[in-house]
């Protein structure tokens, strides 16, 4: 049955439990996990106010398995509250959790279909498939997963496959580094066989890439990106989510960016400066940054590594802010040399 007037929402790698405080509670010097828990939860309510009628997350619920228990919680209780009004959500586990989520009761919800191994979930005019996080050689074990997949699909309906891999040709990172014939990273022409739509997690940028598909027809496939920054790297990046609407075999998608606080970097590494010169020099370059700001300052030199420690310590810096001082492990590493 050919699908028609179908709608999705997807995002991934929410990171929840990144720089979380572990009692919940704010701290003096400003913790970054109450705007990754804020973002997650600003898409939960936009897929509620557009009442899609499924929600993907293609992977990295969380930072690391072991996010407190708490936090467990509230992140299942924005699920449930997402799949208690019919909406369908679909999860693919990610790297960040071992390729598998925490256990819970919430899971055992009828509309929470998460793919803790390689399978397919049918619907009247959609099929939707995934597999969790494989570590190793994707690269030459994938045509097993996909023939596994492939074989309870309706070629008739609109189908869909879930990931959270890196793909040749997608790219990451301030200087673009292009993923390409590696041992965790798929083959970009093994994926379409009879899907229509391939969706990924695990890449922090959002991106398309086309895969040639059966018949001339080329196959879609969506990297959601992160909906909060993790590193520096990611500081000129657009975080948010994606809408779809399918109608037979073909789809609409737009992207939807959301609001994320700004990085800076303050590079020392060339400026000749002396312990005393910080304060004044620091001072003039943090001059109209936005008070929320997210900051990095680096340098080569111990002593002005050192420096900005106590300045840190000492509170010279605004508590709304998050700074972190890099260049430490760079320095002993040749220091050992």
């Amino acid at each position: 049955m050919a699908a028609e007037n179908i709608s999705i929402l997807l995002f991934s790698d929410t990171h929840i439990g990144f720089d979380h405080p572990s009692n919940n509670k704010p701290t003096k010097a400003r913790r970054r996990g109450f705007d990754f828990f804020n973002n997650f939860k600003l898409v939960i309510d936009k897929a509620l106010e557009l009442q899609v009628d499924y929600v993907v997350h293609c992977g990295d619920v969380f930072e690391k398995v072991s996010v407190p228990s708490f936090l467990i919680d509230r992140t299942y209780t924005e699920f449930l509250r997402l799949v208690n009004t019919g909406i369908h959500l679909f999860i693919v586990p990610g790297n960040h959790e071992r390729s598998a989520l925490p256990t819970s009761l919430f899971l055992n919800h009828p509309n929470i279909h998460v793919f803790d191994t390689a399978r397919t979930y049918s619907f009247p005019q959609i099929s939707i498939s995934g597999f969790p996080y494989f570590k190793g050689d994707i690269r030459s074990q994938f045509s097993k997963i996909r023939q596994q997949l492939e074989s309870n699909l309706d070629v008739t309906n609109f189908n869909i496959l879930c990931l959270h891999h890196a793909i040749d040709g997608v790219k990451a990172g301030y200087n673009f580094f292009e993923f390409r014939n590696r041992k965790d990273t798929l083959n970009i022409n093994d994926l379409p066989g009879n899907f229509d739509l391939i969706l990924s997690g695990h890449i922090h940028k959002h991106q398309t890439l086309v895969a040639p598909g059966s018949n001339g027809k080329n196959i879609p496939i969506l990297f959601s990106g992160s909906t909060e920054r993790t590193m520096f790297d990611e500081m000129h990046e657009v975080k948010g989510y994606h809408t779809f609407n399918i109608s037979k075999k073909t789809h609409r998608h737009e992207f939807h960016p959301i609001q994320t606080r700004v990085m800076h970097q303050i590079d020392l590494r060339n400026e000749s400066l002396k312990t005393n010169q910080l304060k004044k020099f620091l001072a003039e370059k943090m001059n109209g940054l936005e008070p929320d700001a997210i900051l990095q300052i680096r340098s080569d030199q111990r002593e002005i590594l050192i420096e900005l420690s106590k300045l840190k310590t000492v509170g010279f810096f605004s508590d709304s802010m998050n700074v972190t001082i890099s260049g430490f492990s760079t320095l002993h590493r040749k220091e050992q040399n």
